[in-house]
């Protein structure tokens, strides 16, 4: 798996959809990043519902925000 997925050039859903099935395959205590082509808000919440750590940064020049997605190490999930 790559560490960071360009999402901005999909349609919905796929941006949303490919990066919780990602964030599904990381290892405990993992990271990736994803590029989306806005904030990703219902993509956060679902992240943070499902005990993942999700940190954006300030968005860039053309509107798109990077997203750092990690799995805790002692995500129940992962077991």
């Amino acid at each position: 798996m790559p560490d960071e997925l360009d999402l901005r050039h999909l349609p919905a859903p796929e941006p949303m959809l490919r990066a919780l099935a990602a964030a599904g395959e990381l290892a405990p205590g993992a990271s990736l990043a994803i590029v989306a082509p806005r904030l990703p808000r219902p993509l956060l919440m679902e992240l943070a519902q499902l005990g993942f750590d999700a940190e954006p940064d300030a968005p860039a020049a053309d509107g798109s925000v990077r997203v750092h997605i990690r799995r805790p190490c002692d995500d129940p999930a992962a077991a």
